[in-house]
């Protein structure tokens, strides 16, 4: 089975310098391919992570979409955990060019000298293919206000998991995100509040509905979303699309096999299993 556990659900400025949602990310398992995969790692990754339970030195993937602080914060310190304390290269960045060595909007967010210490580091644009131990990714679009973000498509023996973090709607949107048995979304604001290369409720239900996933889930709530309630916005997307959405809380997990399960599961995975 794949488990996504999320390890917070907050985004933007204020929601970051409050954590009146946590800013940890996303973390992915599979018991198939022993793959521990982490999703932008805000501030406080590190530090929740241990506190549910998810040893961060038992990572061996990240994924970094762009290279805003509330998606790579705590970048440097997982690799770190992920390379055992830098004393063995091991695992797979993939990031966002702009993570990797900035851009004329944002600065280089992960440092040349952690990016030596992963066996692999993938420079992730649109399009590009690579592999998490045997699980097939690909790289998907966005439009942000990091003209480099990306989101990421997992191809799994379960159906797809599909990421798409901060972006705004764009016309081809479906070539990217249709068919995933899961869609995390981020929306960071709720219906009639837009805000340029962000997504809002109202955003949300259009590519919803153009993608037609079985499942999708809302996370990476701003500040106006978290006050206006992400579950009434849900709901919203829910009743225009007629797809079953959750807005996601912090410490939510799904459980995707034959069926896909959204709660606090009795038995979370023997996280020993990820770790050579």
């Amino acid at each position: 089975m794949i488990e996504i556990i999320f390890v917070g659900t907050g985004g933007g400025r204020f929601a970051m310098v409050t954590q009146k949602r946590r800013t940890g990310g996303i973390r992915i398992l599979s018991e198939e391919h022993k793959a521990n995969i982490h999703i932008d790692p805000g501030p406080g990754a590190l530090v929740y992570s241990i506190e549910m339970g998810l040893n961060p030195q038992k990572i061996n993937a990240l994924l970094v979409s762009h290279s805003h602080l509330d998606h790579t914060n705590d970048a440097e310190v997982l690799i770190e955990a992920m390379s055992h304390g830098t004393l063995k290269r091991r695992g797979l960045l993939a990031a966002a060019h702009s993570v990797l060595h900035g851009n004329e909007v944002c600065e280089q967010s992960i440092s040349g000298y952690h990016q030596k210490m992963p066996e692999t580091v993938v420079d992730a644009r649109p399009g590009t293919r690579f592999k998490i131990r045997g699980i097939e990714a690909e790289v998907t679009k966005t439009v942000h206000s990091d003209p480099d973000a990306v989101g990421f498509r997992l191809e799994t023996e379960f159906g797809d998991v599909a990421y798409m973090p901060d972006s705004e709607y764009f016309d081809d949107v479906r070539e990217h995100y249709s068919g995933a048995r899961i869609l995390i979304l981020s929306v960071l604001r709720p219906s009639g509040l837009p805000w340029r290369g962000h997504m809002t409720t109202d955003d949300a239900a259009r590519i919803i509905e153009e993608s037609q996933p079985e499942v999708a889930v809302i996370t990476h709530f701003g500040m106006r979303m978290i006050f206006k309630g992400p579950a009434r916005e849900a709901n919203l997307i829910e009743s225009r699309t007629g797809i079953p959405t959750t807005a996601a809380t912090d410490g939510m997990h799904i459980i995707l096999s034959e069926e896909v399960q959204i709660g606090r599961p009795e038995r979370q995975m023997d996280l020993s299993k990820f770790i050579r």
